[in-house]
């Protein structure tokens, strides 16, 4: 497919219908619409897009019932009908497959599609997420309703992606799954003997003869915990399943489709999904993410992993007002905290998404997310903050040119995050009370916070870190054979690795390392050796610079060989003046160690002399996203208020310029001069 941008520019449109049925360019406010409710009212809704500023709709992932009413008994004829209507009106359409929520009559006719909980209860009719990804039946049917979408719409003129799905979630102890997961193992481990070895099973005589021995680990058939690397390789494994069945419908839309093809990623929180393989072999990536307005920063951290797969990327859905089942959360409403969505929406925009996507134009007026926030409430009215949409818009409609004509200078700074350090976390927790995802989004807030621009990095994708100055990788309880070695190249050439903390004490399997806590390639390479490892406790603090500081989570005290600066030194308790933090000189480059979490203030005075900033400058809270033309020239910048009070925004030889709270600022610089980018879009 041509670039949506080239068409745009051939069409001049933004908000405008165009003859030839030619789809608006991003940038894209969007909407989940759902024709199958709508009925009759599309044509007033569609006014009423238009006059806000929408110019995406996706529609289609709950519809299932109305397009196949029986076993083959296909009905797309008020689809077409849909699609024609919003083409008609100049707005972009993305179709979903249906499968997140099946069909009354699939389900009778074919229970094994079922899944089934962890206390033995098969999932019925009445939800969505209520089906097995590993089963064959539902695998069958899921790709022939995928198959025969694309082939009644993939010429849509108008069609400018596909979703697969919708939210991919569930556990599932089926017989299905047992069976997948067996002969996941046997491909992973190859012989049962090797498992036993990796999981050390001998231990409590857990050791078994076949893979077919092996349980799910069912927390409510399990008398003790389950073993570690049992739990850790059944989320992978679900992970894998999940992945397989998008790979699937994914495929067969592109048998009669040649239009972009992606799905939404789950809430982050959540965690149930590798992102790096469930993007993988997609066109585009997306999120959903429903964080609230004293949560900002969550969307950067969004846009920042989601930007470095190097494809175009969506905030595929959040919410409006509020995000809600049949009750309301109080302290998550947009409207009380004006100026808080359009910040979200420009935050998403100005780090290089796509689209702003809202879950959904109307609110319903029966059903299970009842009170859930949304442009229009039932009635028809708008809702309280909807008129911050249509100002965005406006500003969209002003400022889209340049966006296209530029990007987002490229970050020197990395940080690293990956689902399967989530997961072998929840396995083994190590530290009580941590949490990985609070602990890796508020280590990026810190980042950002500190005015550095920085790419979340999955290492499952292997990036490539020549570009960067410094990488980060906190709480990354194992690296990959690929991963170190790449960090070691990098490190070499002259690159600066920040290195823990609860970092590299697990391999790939979750379990510990047998010939030294990092394992002894590491530790060699570094010329350290981790001497003890124990919690900090009331009485383990850091001692730098003749001042002390608290630890947080764990302590892993160090020996070294000499060569070591030592930044930082244990202060009471048994690891009273052991090195607690330490550079590394390798080669061209360094690693700085941390065996501990110090306190935030003396984090960020340490490792400021390896943390690349911008000429311009802001209060704490104020994102400033400087951005460049195709050639690499300055292009302006956009700065971001993700806080309610006033900031200072402070540009290169200008007087201080103040934003209020949830503020917005755009400097743009020759718009009409700048090349278009047609380099980024997929195919």
């Amino acid at each position: 497919m041509k670039s949506l941008l080239f068409l745009a520019a051939v069409c001049d449109v933004f908000f405008l219908p165009c003859s030839f049925a030619a789809p608006p360019a991003p940038p894209y406010i969007g909407v989940s619409y759902y024709p199958e409710v709508a009925g009759g009212q599309i044509t007033n809704d569609i006014a009423k897009m238009r006059d806000i500023g929408v110019n995406l709709v996706r529609f289609g992932e709950f519809a299932w019932s109305r397009m196949e009413t029986n076993d083959g008994g296909y009905n797309f004829a008020w689809l077409h009908t849909a699609v024609k209507q919003f083409s008609d009106a100049g707005i972009a359409v993305e179709l979903s497959t249906p499968t997140a929520g099946p069909p009354i009559w699939l389900s009778a006719e074919h229970p094994d599609i079922l899944r089934v909980s962890a206390a033995g209860q098969t999932i019925g009719h009445g939800g969505r997420r209520q089906c097995c990804p590993n089963s064959p039946t539902f695998q069958r049917y899921a790709v022939k309703i995928a198959e025969k979408m694309a082939e009644e719409f993939g010429d849509e003129p108008n069609l400018i992606a596909w979703q697969v799905d919708n939210e991919f979630w569930g556990d599932c102890y089926c017989t299905n799954c047992e069976k997948a997961f067996h002969t996941w193992l046997k491909n992973h481990f190859g012989t049962i003997e090797n498992l036993n070895a990796a999981w050390l099973t001998v231990l409590w005589s857990q050791e078994y003869q076949s893979f077919d021995q092996v349980p799910l680990p069912n927390p409510q058939r399990l008398t003790e915990a389950p073993h570690p690397s049992l739990v850790a390789a059944y989320r992978h494994f679900m992970s894998d399943s999940y992945v397989a069945l998008c790979d699937a419908e994914a495929q067969a839309l592109r048998r009669h489709s040649k239009k972009p093809v992606t799905t939404n990623g789950h809430n982050p929180a959540y965690q149930q999904i590798d992102y790096a393989d469930l993007f993988r072999d997609l066109d585009l990536v997306g999120t959903d993410s429903y964080a609230g307005p004293n949560n900002l920063m969550r969307y950067a951290f969004e846009a920042d992993w989601m930007r470095p797969l190097k494809k175009p990327f969506w905030l595929a859905e959040t919410a409006v007002t509020h995000s809600a089942g049949t009750v309301v959360d109080g302290g998550n409403e947009w409207a009380n905290f004006p100026g808080a969505l359009r910040a979200k929406m420009w935050l998403t925009y100005a780090l290089g998404g796509e689209a702003v996507s809202f879950w959904l134009w109307r609110a319903h007026w029966a059903g299970q997310e009842l009170e859930h926030g949304s442009l229009i409430y039932p009635w028809g009215d708008e809702c309280a903050n909807t008129p911050e949409i249509r100002r965005v818009a406006a500003e969209l409609k002003t400022h889209a040119d340049w966006l296209r004509r530029t990007k987002l200078a490229p970050a020197k700074v990395a940080l690293t995050y990956g689902l399967p350090s989530q997961w072998q976390f929840n396995a083994t927790p190590i530290a009580s009370g941590f949490n990985y995802d609070t602990a890796i989004t508020a280590y990026h807030r810190m980042l950002r916070q500190a005015g550095v621009n920085v790419d979340v990095l999955m290492p499952g994708c292997r990036p490539k870190l020549d570009a960067y100055q410094t990488v980060f990788t906190p709480y990354m309880p194992s690296f990959s054979y690929e991963t170190l070695a790449s960090l070691k190249k990098f490190v070499e050439a002259g690159g600066t690795w920040v290195l823990g903390p609860l970092s590299a004490c697990r391999n790939e399997e979750t379990a510990a390392h047998r010939d030294a806590a990092y394992g002894a390639d590491l530790e060699n390479w570094l010329g350290i050796h981790v001497r003890h490892r124990i919690s900090p406790g009331t009485v383990t603090q850091l001692l730098a610079d003749s001042k002390t500081f608290n630890c947080h989570w764990w302590c892993d005290a160090f020996t070294t060989n000499g060569a070591q600066k030592v930044f930082a030194k244990y202060h009471g308790g048994p690891l009273d003046g052991f090195p607690a933090v330490v550079e590394c000189g390798i080669g061209k480059g360094r690693v700085i160690l941390f065996g501990t979490e110090p306190d935030k203030t003396w984090l960020v005075g340490t490792l400021n002399p390896f943390l690349p900033r911008s000429d311009t400058k802001a209060d704490e809270g104020i994102v400033v996203l400087d951005r460049i033309s195709m050639d690499g020239e300055s292009a302006g910048c956009i700065a971001i208020n993700t806080r309610p009070t006033s900031g200072k925004l402070f540009l290169p030889n200008q007087p201080p310029e103040i934003i209020e709270g949830w503020g917005v600022v755009i400097h743009s610089i020759d718009r009409s001069a700048l090349p278009a980018d047609n380099s980024s879009r997929a195919k």
